[in-house]
């Protein structure tokens, strides 16, 4: 049937408590049978996604969005394809999700300044994949950095890697999540860094992918 599932506090949540993180619900509803998931980025990109999942999109349709607001990085709206190139680059692969996509674009201003020239890619839909955009990048790359606040069983990282092996294509991978674990409560700031998830920690985890720099 035609429903529309709006998850609140998708990701880590902060000061809400360890109980309320929304880590686990992109995993298990990958398993559901005709499922949609929609990862706005923005404000814009919620109102434009909620729109489409009401009167456009067949079947059932998950919208998950944060607790708080949109970052201050990315601001725009490109959410009606599965998946969109934010920056173009041909040294490494970063692809990431919902509002986390900020962190991925400080990653990639700190690789830039080192001289590597990373290709951003934001999943606009989760569920299903679109595995084009993310297929001929790292085709193109080699290296792979997957950023998402999900926990690891049935990531989207880990989903993405094996669409790539059916491809065919090879790469050196990084999943960054929240691992097998639970996450305390801290604040977000304070878990991102927790979980290697802020720009500073994936910056150095793709250059580690890297080789430390272009090879």
């Amino acid at each position: 049937l035609h429903v529309v599932l709006c998850v609140d506090r998708a990701g880590l949540v902060g000061e809400d408590g360890e109980t309320h993180h929304g880590l686990f619900d992109a995993a298990f509803l990958d398993t559901v049978p005709g499922m949609t998931v929609l990862c706005p980025a923005s404000f814009a990109e919620l109102r434009a996604m909620l729109r489409r999942a009401v009167y456009e999109i067949p079947g059932p349709v998950a919208v998950r969005y944060p607790r708080g607001g949109e970052g201050t990085l990315f601001t725009g709206e490109s959410g009606s394809a599965g998946s969109c190139v934010l920056h173009p680059g041909g040294d490494i692969s970063l692809v990431s999700y919902g509002v986390l996509v900020n962190q991925v674009l400080r990653c990639a201003q700190l690789l830039e300044a080192d001289g590597i020239q990373a290709e951003i890619i934001k999943l606009n839909c989760i569920t299903p994949l679109d595995m084009e955009e993310v297929a001929r990048s790292v085709k193109k790359t080699g290296r792979l950095l997957v950023a998402e606040e999900c926990a690891a069983g049935n990531c989207v990282g880990q989903r993405l890697c094996a669409g790539l092996l059916e491809r065919g294509i090879s790469a050196r991978t990084a999943l960054m999540n929240t691992g097998a674990g639970f996450v305390p409560h801290g604040s977000v700031g304070q878990l991102y860094q927790l979980c290697g998830l802020d720009g500073e920690s994936l910056y150095h985890r793709a250059r580690e992918v890297c080789g430390n720099g272009k090879e």
